[in-house]
């Protein structure tokens, strides 16, 4: 029976034991649970002293995971099958989103950290030499680094300081997000550089995202659960996906698939984070400006609740929104939306009454929703074009982004139609 210790950082929290075939089970350690602080790793895995079914258990862990192509790179790369996700956390859960941290059994203490060079030049050429590359699959070292980050976008956790491009090993954390395009999605990080900068521009809160000094366009965006402590050194903040805070396993992410809907999100919210109404505001905000870009893929695993420092029992905030893209420029991608608007996915049917189902279905009063979604409008409309002529400028991908603002420029036209009546 193999087991995998958890660390919330350094504090070891439980540990997760594969049970048989591909199922696994979460028990948090006796110790853990008599120490002065506990908190729980998640909302759906309270502080019990049972063991947790295989379910829920794997729902949360095996949303730490890469998805789709991605994971199938790494698994080829580990030797192992895709569908072993245990074995793949055994591989590369040293290093995921937020705090927590999954290591072999032996490994009764963390190891002190160290940073493993990777000029910039050295990765570039990484890049080109592979076909269709999987980034964290290219720099993966067998005993070295351990490394996940969920999601089916290409992404690799690294650590930057001044300039210089790093990979964490042992207890060192990362600092930063790095992506690349695929050509299935032409200039996909000049597309999120955009959409997340506008979204910064207006109002919400998100990370900071730069194009990396490289020939080979490179998105850098800051890791929000991350903190500086006072003697310089890198903390991680736990932070938990609403898929993994709902206990809803990755494959149910979309909502026609058994996934989260958008009340069930604001829900959570409302119950679960320490200031439930600039929150809720914030989450409808979210709602409202993906539709305006055209992002179809928005769905429970790109929002997120963040949490304080190990041993802070203030409880969760909505952590700061992330993987902002316009979906809708890429004809290969699902057009409707990920979520039900009022009941419905097609985005070209969304009329009035399906935003004020909405607003009834979350408990917001129909002409705040209103009145929420004109203001966003008239703030996108004002900044997005002379933004995209910036980016377009400075990093390429002029054609693309042009095409991003037909899309707003549309949706804008349309929302407003709907949202005057």
């Amino acid at each position: 029976m193999s087991t995998l210790n958890v660390f919330w950082d350094t504090v070891l929290t439980g540990r997760l034991t594969k049970i048989g075939g591909q199922e696994m089970s979460f028990q948090y350690s006796d110790n853990y649970l008599e120490s002065k602080h506990p908190q729980p790793i998640s909302l759906s895995l309270p502080l019990q002293a049972e063991a947790f079914d295989s379910y829920i258990s794997k729902s949360w862990f095996a949303n730490l995971l890469p998805e789709g192509e991605m994971r199938g790179h790494i698994a080829r790369k580990l030797g192992v099958s895709e569908r072993n996700e245990f074995a793949i956390l055994n591989g590369i859960g040293g290093d995921c989103a937020g705090a927590l941290r999954l290591l072999p059994e032996s490994a009764q203490n963390i190891t002190e950290g160290k940073l493993i060079q990777l000029p910039w030049d050295e990765l570039e050429t990484k890049i080109a030499s592979t076909p269709r590359p999987s980034l964290l699959a290219l720099v993966l070292q067998e005993g070295t680094l351990r490394l996940s980050l969920a999601g089916a976008q290409d992404k690799l956790p690294v650590h930057i300081s001044n300039g210089n491009l790093a990979l964490p090993s042992g207890h060192a954390a990362s600092t930063h997000l790095l992506k690349i395009s695929s050509g299935s999605f032409p200039d996909l990080v000049q597309n999120e550089l955009f959409c997340l900068t506008l979204a910064r521009i207006i109002g919400f809160n998100i990370p900071k995202a730069e194009m990396a000094a490289t020939k080979t366009p490179i998105l850098l965006i800051e890791r929000y659960d991350r903190i500086i402590d006072p003697d310089g050194k890198i903390g991680r903040l736990h932070q938990e996906d609403f898929c993994q805070a709902l206990g809803i396993p990755p494959e149910s992410k979309y909502e026609n698939e058994g996934g989260p809907s958008l009340a069930l999100m604001f829900e959570a919210l409302a119950r679960s984070s320490q200031t439930p109404l600039p929150d809720k505001r914030e989450l409808l905000k979210w709602v409202l400006f993906n539709f305006i870009i055209g992002n179809a893929d928005a769905h429970a695993k790109n929002v997120s609740f963040l949490y304080h420092k190990y041993g802070d029992q203030t409880g969760p905030n909505l952590a700061p929104f992330y993987d902002l893209v316009c979906t809708e420029i890429y004809d290969h991608l699902a057009k409707r939306q990920a979520q039900k608007i009022g009941g419905e996915y097609r985005t070209r049917f969304i009329a009035s009454r399906h935003w004020d189902r909405l607003a009834s279905s979350i408990e917001v009063n129909p002409k705040y929703l209103r009145s929420l979604g004109l203001e966003l409008c008239d703030k996108v409309e004002e900044n997005a074009p002379l933004l995209s002529v910036e980016i377009g400028k400075a990093h390429s991908g002029a054609k693309t982004l042009d095409l991003v603002i037909q899309v707003i420029e549309e949706r804008i036209n349309r929302l407003r139609t709907e949202l005057s009546r």
